[in-house]
């Protein structure tokens, strides 16, 4: 299945200011992250409570305890770039919102709290239903901007509670762009590099899309993010992700399907 290579980002992290770049030249306070998550969380009785800093390749954080989630605010701009509530995943309430009323929930949840969402070229790239088992399920929404063809590490994350409709974890990055945006590899070429990384497959599908991803902490890199299927051997799916620099045609990283 396709893995969302920006999201190492959270996880999704497919994971993670608004219209801010990265660049500013000291971190905020501990205390004004605080103030931001308390904004973002909108709950006075929430017991807020510093936890560490984590330092990923799309960003640095100060991470929060809220008492039934975690935030992460970015450690330069103040804005909360990540947040889940485990009281959503545990919710059994009465709502149970049509699909198109879920992606409504979502989308507005979305423009409240990414700044510029709704005047940005916000494409949903993709929106379904994850059964995590004894964990619960959930209903993923992911949109990323699309410039020129080319899809940009601005992304969100929205994912909802299936029967009340409660918002459980979101997502929301959002980054100067500051890499070129056209490739000097072709994606004929791109998809013949792809094959090369599984040895004997038999391509049955194939799908490429230009990208921009953070291959190194704070490295924008223009990418072709290449899907291989091929016919099953002894029952097993062959193929998988490969993730190539559209400038030098290396192959930055291949996840091979289990």
């Amino acid at each position: 299945m396709k893995k969302e290579f920006i999201i190492a980002i959270m996880g999704i992290f497919v994971t993670i200011s608004a219209v801010y770049a990265v660049i500013a030249t000291a971190p905020i306070g501990v205390d004004i992250a605080k103030e931001k998550v308390q904004e973002f969380v909108n709950d006075p009785s929430a017991n807020i409570q510093y936890q560490n800093t984590k330092c990923l390749n799309i960003g640095d954080y100060y991470t929060f305890s809220t008492g039934n989630g975690q935030v992460y605010v970015n450690m330069y701009t103040g804005v909360v770039e990540r947040a889940s509530f485990n009281d959503a995943r545990k919710s059994s309430g009465e709502i149970r919102p049509d699909s198109a009323g879920v992606e409504m929930v979502a989308r507005e949840y979305a423009e409240e709290k990414y700044s510029g969402f709704a005047d940005m070229n916000m494409q949903l790239i993709k929106s379904d239903l994850r059964n995590h088992g004894d964990a619960g399920s959930e209903n993923s929404f992911i949109w990323r901007e699309n410039i020129e063809g080319v899809l940009t590490p601005n992304t969100v994350v929205v994912n909802i509670h299936p029967v009340s409709g409660w918002i459980v974890s979101y997502i929301g990055i959002q980054r100067e762009i500051n890499c070129v945006l056209e490739p000097e590899l072709s994606e004929e070429d791109a998809l013949k590099i792809a094959e090369k990384q599984f040895p004997g497959i038999e391509v049955t599908e194939k799908t490429a899309e230009l990208t921009i991803e953070y291959t190194k902490p704070g490295l924008q890199s223009l990418t072709w993010v290449i899907t291989m299927k091929g016919k099953p051997k002894d029952y097993v799916l062959q193929g998988g992700l490969v993730v190539i620099d559209a400038l030098t045609g290396e192959a930055l990283m291949t996840s091979p399907y289990l």
